[in-house]
């Protein structure tokens, strides 16, 4: 195992276009990072430049203490599963898995069935090592390839979108078995994915990425409660954050539908007559019948038409459209190229409770927790009501959890 340390990596192509801008990230030994942003962002770049299939224009790869730049892909000790399984279709499954151990030319054979036995027993394919893979599902062929990396010990293991093709059952099983075999193992994985749904139920901390910039490296749980700017907020979450405008009048808020109290935290931050951009997540409405008193003064109650509703047995979604007034929306076209297009959409994502009957076309009453609603600038995208001791005590927290979970894998591996 073995920690990863990138110092200002920057990768720019022939014409100019920087993929990767000036990026520093630490990953600690044994911590699970995931690369996570839409596609574009520079994810992929970026893990092709740890195992070094891709060269760094500037700054210093570090693995283990040592600078790997001009190092080749088969020095560096790593393993890289990819997406489309990679494997050798006229192997048997153990043969696909021990490959890398035959490479090396001098692993004896008994260490190899050993080697292949443990990480079969591991990923449950021990019944499946002498098939082919052409007769295996998708997980299954997913699991040798996950296989083949286990057998080679390596500093660390590095994942790009193993799971896109998977379907959406076969995904969150897989995603079970690499989060167990990542914890069984103690290795250092770097994980690329677009899917925020695997970033926030995979990995310890999650670095965000955007157009080839970081733009915040935290815990999933810190993320979602203390985003620092407006992409973030609207990445991170499904359905995403809501985004509506909203006009400070003195000490209050103007938004559609409701009228709020200005936050405190954003009281010395802004101006009387400024537009911000409000963000309320779904689950952070509900419907307001179910809402009893002492709850409800804590938030905001409004009446509005449902336009569709969506039930998923578990939950249900209703949406509401909305407009915003002349001036409102002249301001917001004027900031249109500054502010993410999620900013700009003219409707609202409520989750309700599944046994509501509340239907389409007509209206009901609704109830917002607005004291977990977030304010952004949009001219700069930035979290106005970010409270960084909250954030510093979330991550001081997953530090402490993060450091107890490495030190059990130390204790199970030896």
């Amino acid at each position: 195992m073995a920690a990863i340390e990138m110092r200002n990596i920057v990768k720019e192509y022939g014409d100019g276009f920087k993929a990767v801008n000036d990026i520093s990230l630490n990953i600690a030994d044994g911590e699970f990072m995931i690369l996570v942003g839409p596609s574009g962002c520079g994810k992929s770049t970026l893990l092709r430049m740890i195992v070094g299939l891709e060269d760094i224009t500037s700054g210093d790869m570090v693995i283990g203490g040592d600078r790997v730049n001009e190092k080749a892909p088969r020095d560096r000790n790593l393993s890289m599963v990819f997406q489309n399984y990679a494997l050798y279709p006229h192997l048997t499954v153990f043969e696909n898995i021990a490959f890398p151990l035959r490479l090396k030319k001098g692993v004896p054979e008994d260490e190899i069935r050993r080697r292949v036995n443990e990480a079969a027993d591991m990923l449950e394919l021990h019944e499946h090592l002498q098939r082919k893979p052409a007769n295996l599902s998708g997980g299954q062929r997913q699991r040798v390839a996950m296989g083949r990396a286990i057998v080679r010990q390596v500093n660390a293991f590095l994942f790009d979108e193993p799971l896109s093709n998977l379907d959406a059952k076969l995904r969150g099983q897989m995603r079970t078995e690499i989060s167990r075999m990542q914890r069984r193992l103690g290795t250092t994985t770097v994980y690329v994915t677009h899917d925020q749904t695997e970033a926030m139920t995979l990995g310890d901390r999650v670095a965000v990425l955007r157009r080839g910039f970081l733009q915040q490296v935290a815990s999933p749980r810190e993320l979602y409660e203390q985003p620092v700017n407006m992409f973030v907020a609207g990445f991170i979450g499904s359905p995403p954050m809501n985004f509506l405008p909203a006009v400070v009048s003195g000490q209050r808020l103007k938004l559609p539908f409701l009228e709020v109290d200005l936050p405190a935290i954003a009281a010395g931050k802004v101006t009387d007559g400024q537009l911000l951009i409000a963000g309320i997540r779904p689950e952070h409405f509900e419907d307001a019948k179910v809402v009893d008193a002492s709850r409800r003064e804590k938030g905001a109650v409004f009446r509005a038409r449902v336009d569709v509703t969506e039930w998923l047995g578990d939950s249900q979604y209703a949406y509401i459209p909305f407009e915003a007034n002349e001036e409102v929306t002249k301001q917001l076209s004027d900031l249109a190229a500054e502010l993410d297009s999620e900013a700009l959409r003219t409707q609202l994502i409520i989750s309700i409770d599944a046994m509501s009957r509340l239907r389409e076309n007509h209206e009901g009453e609704f109830w917002a927790d607005t004291r977990r609603m977030h304010l952004f600038d949009p001219r700069t995208g930035n979290n106005l009501t970010r409270d960084e001791a909250a954030a510093a005590d979330l991550a001081s927290l997953e530090e402490e959890e993060l450091r107890e979970r490495m030190d059990s894998s130390d204790t199970a591996a030896r």
